[in-house]
């Protein structure tokens, strides 16, 4: 990564020259293959303007002025304005990938429910004395297939509201796990995370 600093009408100090080196060298974490950054510092009259353009091989480009009647002081806001935008377009190149690897990720999940509504194997669980006298147990009698929606906790349990549905497989958007929430008699809710500590 190249810095040129340009001065018009003034001559570049070598304290302004490392303050605007350290602050720019920070950019590298936050713009992979940055190529150039061209720093132009300019005096006229009041006027002390500072102006930033960053260039990348990924097609990436930067730019920021700022002006006041102090240059340290203008340096520092154009630099911070650059430090922003460069943040920003980091942010959004991650949003993009977890999005994709979102898509990627959200396989089909099949659920396996036992017959009738209340638990395997009691009373009211669905299997005749016939069956139990035979010795059969409970068998897998429905089975159900969806796409796991990669969710927040707070999403799941606002689509549990919004339904009939005891239950909901999701991906968790916070750990993309597999969990489950559940309506729990109290009124309240639990939530199974496999490979939660």
């Amino acid at each position: 990564m190249n810095i040129h600093i340009t001065g018009r009408h003034i001559d570049v100090t070598d304290a302004q020259r490392q303050l605007i080196e350290s602050k720019l060298s920070k950019l590298e974490r936050l713009i992979d293959g940055i190529t150039d950054i061209h720093v132009t510092l300019s005096v006229e009259k009041y006027r002390q303007r500072a102006e930033v353009k960053v260039h990348s091989r990924g097609n990436t480009y930067l730019t920021a002025a700022e002006e006041s009647e102090d240059l340290y002081s203008s340096i520092q806001q154009v630099i911070e304005k650059v430090q922003a935008q460069a943040r920003k377009h980091s942010d959004k190149r991650v949003r993009r990938k977890r999005r994709s690897a979102r898509r990627e990720s959200a396989g089909t999940f099949n659920v396996l429910a036992a017959r009738g509504s209340g638990n395997a194997g009691g009373p009211e669980g669905g299997i005749s004395e016939d069956e139990r006298a035979e010795g059969a147990g409970p068998r897998v009698v429905e089975t159900q297939s969806f796409v796991i929606k990669p969710l927040s906790v707070e999403e799941a349990v606002a689509e549990i509201d919004g339904g009939a549905a005891e239950f909901l497989v999701f991906r968790n958007a916070l750990n993309e796990r597999v969990n489950v929430i559940y309506r729990r008699r109290d009124g309240n809710y639990g939530l199974i995370d496999p490979g939660g500590q």
